[in-house]
């Protein structure tokens, strides 16, 4: 049977709940989400990039197979930024990145990852089929500018996510000026290449426009891509709804047509509130401290 867990990041559900607008925190080896929208004949929205933090990336690691995780719903920011048509626009795409750092490496589940390792999306073509691997760099010199623009995102340039106003949906998410130097469109180029690296840059990331898509979902699948040559590591798919819902599975196969996950009701959501908040307050020391998270 399949197992399917519900987890906090603290997206909202269904709508805004009232709170006081709080600040995102990002850090090395966080999972950031980036949506970008070129063409403003089709909508609002190109000068802005909606970027989201899932928290460390190794949260996604480890889990029992065919897990399906809810990470909750981005329609009401999608809805914000870029219309209510948001899921019907070619050109508003999709993508995923993170980083350790050209410096620095980590630990994730007692297993040494490299300094310069990177994390990236590539687009099933067909959901329920898993993508091909992105290739890893022979050296971490081959990845370090890559790794550089990603880290960008997260800190140390004017529109890095880090300690900007959260929309009013999710204290993770933040709407950043695409023209500054840390936002997602600004790091991630116009060159083929995604941050340089990710070629083709249409392959790693994916367009919304849902009456275009086969099937319920748009799917990402995520590899973690140390410098050490060869083909990266698949960790799991990332599937977003024509309403915002984004899962998570650690099965490719879970989101193809034959094999559609079940939405976790909001009280799960909402049951749970408590232990996000903790993680939430936790995070923050450790951002303080100067810690990586």
């Amino acid at each position: 049977m399949k197992k399917i867990l519900t987890v906090l990041l603290l997206l909202a559900c269904t709508g805004p709940l009232v709170r006081a607008q709080s600040t995102v925190i990002a850090t090395f080896n966080d999972l950031i989400v980036g949506f970008r929208a070129t063409n403003s004949a089709n909508g609002a929205g190109t000068d802005r990039n909606l970027e989201i933090n899932l928290g460390n990336v190794g949260q996604f690691y480890g889990l029992p197979a065919n897990t399906t995780v809810t990470l909750g719903n981005l329609g009401a920011d999608l809805a914000d930024v870029y219309d209510l048509i948001w899921n019907e626009r070619s050109d508003l795409t999709w993508g995923l990145a993170g980083t350790t750092g050209a410096a620095q490496g980590t630990t994730i589940k007692g297993n040494a990852i490299a300094a310069s390792t990177l994390w990236g999306s590539r687009t099933e073509t067909t959901a329920g089929i898993q993508s091909v691997p992105w290739n890893q760099g022979a050296s971490e010199f081959s990845q370090q500018g890559a790794a550089n623009k990603i880290a960008t995102l997260y800190v140390d340039a004017t529109g890095s996510l880090n300690g900007k106003p959260s929309t009013a949906n999710s204290t993770n998410a933040a709407v950043i000026d695409s023209s500054l130097t840390g936002s997602w469109s600004k790091q991630e180029g116009t060159t083929a290449s995604a941050f340089t690296f990710f070629n083709p840059k249409s392959q790693f990331e994916r367009s919304t426009n849902f009456s275009a898509i086969v099937g319920s979902f748009a799917v990402l699948d995520l590899y973690e891509v140390q410098p050490l040559g060869g083909p990266g590591t698949y960790i799991g798919s990332f599937a977003l709804n024509s309403a915002g819902l984004l899962q998570f599975s650690n099965s490719p196969a879970a989101f193809g047509l034959s094999a559609i996950p079940e939405p976790s009701a909001c009280a799960a959501l909402l049951g749970v509130a408590m232990l996000g908040l903790a993680v939430f307050r936790r995070r923050a020391a450790g951002c303080a401290a100067g810690l990586v998270a």
